[in-house]
């Protein structure tokens, strides 16, 4: 009996503790400063927001950032989140309007972009949400067919709008990780559609975290079942909104999300070979930043070929991620996101027959700029985000300014790192 307590008071424990670490910010603020400025920007290396000369890019203008939502809604929402942290019975529509620098001029919000400082004082901020006045049905969307049926949504349209006016008709969706509250994960998104030149779309992929310490087997459930919803987005999204390309960034326990649901459509087009299956749903670059996964999960994912729906599929781990480490030892097996140096033989095998997944090592980067946590890199760290910005472009890791490391799977930022991409970046080519 002892031995019974002594082992569920040890589990209680070890998820107390798994959530304080793992936790995002669970006060919900609408305002937060401007996230720090890729190394690359700041030495005037290419990106894919551009070399930022064009004034929509530092304007004062809102950000729309497009909603598509698995939470339940509230009735008393003041207009900033109508969502809450429950399961909704199916998917709900919006749009989210952010400001960056509100009060500063285009002049100085150019500056705040560009300049590398460890304190700025542009402020993004979450405006407003309009909730789509023409909500989904229930199964809203079929894979596989090519039938066009919400072109009337006023939603879509939206989209269509704001693709028209851009000059590239990207769609780049983010995917939150856990316990995490619908405005930090807007305003995430803004600034990540604000460094790549404010142009094509940028869709929030709002699956139901519970947002509360102790919620995080919750989350990691309510993960799973958004998987399918994420599929049905991705499987129709090039279709309905007419788009070229499609990026998509998952980070933490929103990156199997992304994985599953790509293995899925890799299963159900499985006559397709992948120039088809990429020419179909159009999706190009797919970034996994500190993936909270089972790196078994992941394995059975590359057996059946999930890189194969996208061009490229790069994943960020850093063995010093302290969430990770927690989740490792809360759920017993190894998590993809701090694999570095821990892969058996076998392992370094079935990844490197996937060439088009890039494994890449942040620890020294996340060294030089990281957090206690060290789990937030992917946007917090400089030379983590110039990496993802040029990885977008199409760079290899070589072009990039990346080594090999010792066992041949993970690539990792030299000491030089900045001195390196400023070298490479006029031997690369643009069409």
């Amino acid at each position: 009996m002892q031995l019974f307590i002594s082992q569920h008071l040890y589990r209680f424990v070890i998820l107390s503790v798994c959530c304080m670490i793992l936790s995002g910010c669970s006060l919900q603020r609408n305002s937060r400063t401007l996230m720090p400025t890729p190394i690359g920007l700041a030495l005037g290396v290419p990106h894919p927001g551009g070399d930022f000369t064009d004034s929509c890019a530092c304007s004062t203008s809102e950000i729309p950032v497009f909603i598509i939502s698995g939470r339940n809604l509230e009735e008393d929402h003041g207009g900033l989140d109508p969502f809450g942290n429950e399961r909704g019975q199916h998917p709900r529509l919006a749009t989210a309007y952010v400001t960056i620098g509100e009060g500063l001029n285009p002049e100085k919000i150019h500056d705040e972009t560009l300049t590398h400082r460890k304190r700025k004082k542009a402020q993004v901020k979450l405006v407003r949400t309009e909730l789509s006045p023409q909500p989904l049905d229930h199964d809203p969307w079929i894979v596989k067919d090519d039938i066009v049926r919400h072109g009337d949504n006023p939603w879509v349209q939206a989209i269509h709008q704001q693709l028209d006016q851009s000059e590239e008709r990207n769609v780049c969706i983010f995917v939150h990780g856990y316990n995490t509250e619908f405005v930090e994960n807007t305003l995430l998104a803004a600034e990540i559609f604000h460094y790549l030149g404010r142009q094509g779309v940028m869709i929030s992929f709002e699956w139901p975290s519970e947002s509360r310490l102790l919620g995080y087997i919750a989350d990691k459930g309510n993960a799973t079942y958004s998987t399918r919803h994420f599929r049905a987005m991705l499987s129709n999204i090039a279709k309905e909104c007419d788009v070229d390309t499609i990026t998509v960034v998952g980070h933490s326990a929103g990156a199997p999300i992304v994985v599953n649901a790509m293995r899925e459509i890799r299963l159900l087009e499985h006559d397709l070979p992948p120039e088809q299956l990429q020419e179909k749903y159009k999706i190009g670059r797919v970034v996994l930043a500190a993936p909270d996964m089972d790196l078994s999960e992941f394995v059975n994912g590359i057996h059946d070929r999930f890189y194969e729906v996208a061009t490229g599929v790069a994943v960020y781990a850093s063995p010093n991620d302290k969430a990770l480490r927690v989740s490792q030892a809360l759920y017993g097996n190894k998590r993809l996101g701090r694999a570095v140096g821990d892969l058996e033989s076998w392992e370094k095998y079935i990844i490197n027959r996937a060439s088009q997944i890039e494994m890449i090592d942040a620890s020294k980067a996340e060294n030089l700029y990281g957090s206690f946590v060290g789990h937030s890199y992917f946007h917090r760290d400089p030379w983590v985000s110039t990496d993802i910005g040029a990885f977008m472009l199409g760079r290899t890791p070589a072009e990039r300014g990346l080594e090999r490391g010792a066992t041949n799977v993970f690539w990792r930022f030299p000491n030089e790192y900045p001195d390196r991409i400023k070298q490479l970046v006029n031997q690369w080519s643009f069409e």
